[in-house]
């Protein structure tokens, strides 16, 4: 790139990881006060992935990002997240992974997935059969060892699935995300994991972050300067869940 597009990019960058750092910062202080924020926390950090991978890809002349690239620090950043609250546990990346294991014995093994929808497959259950399936086979783990954390609900809603599920009637899946929605979308949500046979326990194996934007448009809105808040509504199952689920296994 040219010398001064170059020196704009690096200022948009340098003011992406500030405001970022801002809003962590803003973050820390409500967890001190009144309120835990530990999918805010979380997701700070996934939001910081992608940024640094958008650095990484243009410092290198990537027409894309590395999508093998943010699942393995995506996965590490998941990890130290859940070390720094489970002692009794230890975690492992291995091709997309996160092994979790207690004194060498392993206790589950997690996915990260950013959205339902970027996979060509006709609904959520389908989606996560075709990981369970995978990774039957590539690794030897049965169904019930698996774990799933959804990053975000972007491009993966389907308007008409969720009246047939709930009677919403919206004109399009992305409404669902809207505020209006909020108990309508959980509604939906718990309808949609509560069908599921791809796990034997899905309650207790899938779990959620953002209703509506993804930490890669979070990313994005930071390094163009555009208006950016972390989110504040945290779908269910959520992290804190997943805490207390792993907690248990101790």
């Amino acid at each position: 790139m040219g010398t001064a597009k170059e020196g704009r990019w690096e200022r948009s960058l340098v003011d992406a990881y500030s405001r970022l750092e801002c809003l962590a910062a803003e973050c820390a202080i409500r967890e001190q006060q009144t309120r835990p924020c530990t999918e805010e926390l979380l997701f700070y950090k996934l939001t910081q992935v992608y940024v640094q991978e958008e650095e990484v890809r243009v410092r290198q002349k990537l027409k894309r990002k590395s999508s093998q690239r943010i699942s393995r620090v995506m996965h590490e950043t998941v990890g130290e997240f859940l070390s720094e609250r489970l002692s009794g546990l230890a975690f492992q990346v291995i091709d997309g992974l996160l092994f979790v294991k207690r004194e060498e014995q392993l206790i589950a093994v997690l996915k990260c997935i950013p959205d339902l929808g970027s996979y060509d497959t006709p609904s959520w259950n389908a989606t996560i059969a075709r990981f369970v399936k995978k990774y039957q086979k590539r690794y030897k783990l049965a169904p019930e060892q698996l774990l799933f954390v959804v990053c975000s609900l972007a491009k993966s809603l389907d308007a008409a699935h969720a009246k047939a599920l709930t009677g919403i009637e919206v004109w399009s899946g992305t409404a669902l995300t809207t505020p209006v929605y909020r108990d309508a979308l959980q509604a939906y949500v718990c309808k949609c994991v509560e069908a599921m046979d791809a796990i034997p326990k899905p309650l207790q194996q899938l779990y959620f972050l953002s209703a509506d934007i993804h930490p890669n448009a979070l990313a994005y809105r930071l390094i163009q300067g555009e208006t950016a808040y972390l989110p504040d509504r945290w779908l269910r199952p959520s992290i804190s869940e997943l805490i207390r689920f792993l907690e248990s296994r101790l």
